[in-house]
């Protein structure tokens, strides 16, 4: 018995003397959070990045430490995790791990519903810190670092502007410009728009896209859009619009920013109320002759009217005509400076003409002096030009033809 305390007494000691020696021989390693970093922030959640220095004084190399990380929202504890490195630390030596770290934005909502209306929240993030030596081994170094993080804001669908960019008779473009105000600390991509657009309360055009791009943070951007109508598709939901001149629409916009999903359903909508003009094709005719002065050289009033039933007016770029009066030629060519086609309204488009034709002189002669009326054939073609952009009848047809009297 004595013999097992003596031995005893000498293993307590060798134990004791080698860890005394072991603490002389190793050094504690220094430790710190240097900063903690937004490495990237989206819409979907955002990504920390810790800094930690380590510098070791020993004369030999360290391993990579163990971390075990937990952190905390609003002193509330939300996350956690471990990392664990693959690099050594030489001898006298100092390097910096980095340490990610990501919250999604979803989960940190349905863990802490509040923050939907907050602008920010605080956190904290506890770092245990272990070396897989002996002596270091049981030694945990304890970091910590508290902070802000910024957290999604709802994005707004503004009113924009809407314009036609194109239209002729077969249909409409419509340009809309939506604007998009991004209150976030960071860019958001366009969102996904959708459209439903109704004529007098009819459905005629519903689609979507979704186009490349960021909204700058704290800004407003815009997102520009087409929409194509087709008169058929109007006048198949609606047959009474055929007549009409212009119809009272509403563009019902929204705009799907792919929030997270403890958001809920989340989408701006607008509702634009606009009118659209359904163009009618301007009715030519000719309104007669008249006799302006008689001699060797007769000259004479022609009359051409155009009734122009739409709420724009036209310009008159070119006027050709062919005018045969009872099979003879009295006039060909084209007016110059025609005047502008008003809107809503009867427009009278005059020419004179000098006919000094022996022959023509004789027939008209013979024709005045029995009052009897002129067969006329009037061919040609006339291009109009709408205010509206797109819109013009680049060869509109003359095909007139009938009976008038001289006056």
């Amino acid at each position: 018995m004595k013999w097992l305390k003596f031995f005893a007494v000498i293993f307590l000691f060798l134990a004791l003397t080698t860890c005394q020696t072991l603490n002389s021989i190793i050094q504690e390693p220094k430790l710190s959070i240097k900063s903690v970093d937004i490495a990237s922030i989206t819409l979907s959640g955002i990504d920390l990045i810790s800094h930690i220095n380590i510098e070791n004084p020993n004369s030999f190399a360290l391993p990579t430490p163990k971390i075990d990380w937990a952190l905390a929202i609003n002193k509330n504890p939300f996350i956690n995790g471990i990392f664990s490195g693959d690099k050594s630390i030489k001898g006298q030596d100092k390097i910096t791990v980095d340490l990610p770290i990501s919250i999604p934005y979803d989960g940190l909502y349905k863990a802490f519903a509040s923050l939907i209306s907050s602008k920010e929240a605080a956190y904290n993030l506890a770092l245990g810190i272990t070396f897989p030596l002996p002596v270091l081994e049981n030694k945990v170094f304890q970091l910590n670092y508290a902070g802000q993080i910024p957290l999604l804001q709802l994005p707004k669908l503004l009113s924009g502007s809407v314009g036609i960019a194109k239209m002729d008779y077969s249909g409409l473009t419509l340009t809309y410009a939506a604007n998009i105000e991004n209150p976030n600390t960071f860019p958001i991509p366009l969102p996904k728009m959708d459209w439903d657009y109704n004529v007098s309360g009819k459905s005629v055009v519903k689609s979507s896209n979704t186009k490349a791009g960021q909204i700058a943070a704290g800004s407003t951007g815009t997102a520009n859009f087409d929409i194509s109508v087709a008169y058929a598709d109007i006048f198949n939901a609606i047959d009474s619009l055929k007549n009409a001149t212009e119809a009272k629409s509403n563009l019902l916009l929204g705009a799907d920013f792919s929030l997270p999903a403890a958001f809920g359903e989340v989408k701006d909508i607008l509702d634009i109320p606009g009118t659209i003009p359904i163009p009618q094709m301007p009715a030519i005719a000719f309104q007669g002759i008249t006799k302006k002065s008689l001699g060797r050289t007769m000259e004479f009033d022609l009359a051409w009217e155009v009734d122009n039933k739409n709420t724009f007016a036209f310009d008159v770029d070119n006027f050709a005509y062919d005018f045969i009066v009872n099979n003879s030629q009295w006039a060909k060519g084209q007016i110059n400076n025609p005047p502008k086609v008003k809107a809503n309204g009867k427009t009278l488009i005059p020419l004179t003409v000098s006919v000094s034709s022996t022959q023509v002189v004789a027939e008209l002669a013979d024709i005045i002096s029995r009052g009897s009326s002129v067969n006329y054939v009037c061919s040609g073609s006339a291009s109009l030009i709408s205010d509206l952009p797109g819109l013009s009848i680049p060869n509109y047809l003359l095909d007139l033809q009938g009976s008038t009297r001289i006056r």
